[in-house]
């Protein structure tokens, strides 16, 4: 949701009427670079084991005090693995081990992608995507 516009919906005389209201957010998460509160910039995969196991690593920033975090890596269109955590305002970075990664369905490796998730408070809450492309893998068999 955007901090900038609101919109209203009114029945009056079984009409229904559609206003675009805008609104101010006094002391919430302010909007930077194209995201509201919290984004990421960057994404990248570490191994030492020839792909087997490994460490994604995300870059983002925030524009507000606190706010939540879970990262989720997506690996061949499937849910791999998680790790959750909070940040202050400022240039961040986030990370999550993969234990082992799955055989690759494709020659040329699994395909992987993180999700990013920031939330503050009750009602800010942002998710970004980052492709980390296809990662090849020597000897993964599960």
């Amino acid at each position: 949701m955007h901090a900038t516009k609101k919109t209203i919906v009114s029945a009056v005389t079984g009409l229904a009427l559609l206003a675009v209201a805008p609104t101010t957010a006094l002391a919430g998460p302010t909007k930077t670079d194209g995201w509201t509160f919290c984004g990421s910039s960057d994404a990248n995969w570490t191994t030492s084991t020839q792909g087997r196991s490994g460490t994604v690593t995300v870059t983002g920033e925030c524009t507000v005090a606190k706010a939540n975090w879970r990262l989720d890596v997506y690996v061949n269109g499937e849910w791999w693995v998680y790790s959750t955590g909070s940040v202050k305002a400022g240039t961040h970075t986030l990370k999550v081990v993969a234990p082992s990664m799955p055989k690759p369905n494709d020659k040329r490796g699994n395909y992987t992608y993180a999700k990013i998730t920031y939330t503050a408070g009750q009602t800010w809450k942002n998710v970004y995507e980052e492709d980390l492309g296809y990662l090849p893998c020597k000897g993964c068999t599960s």
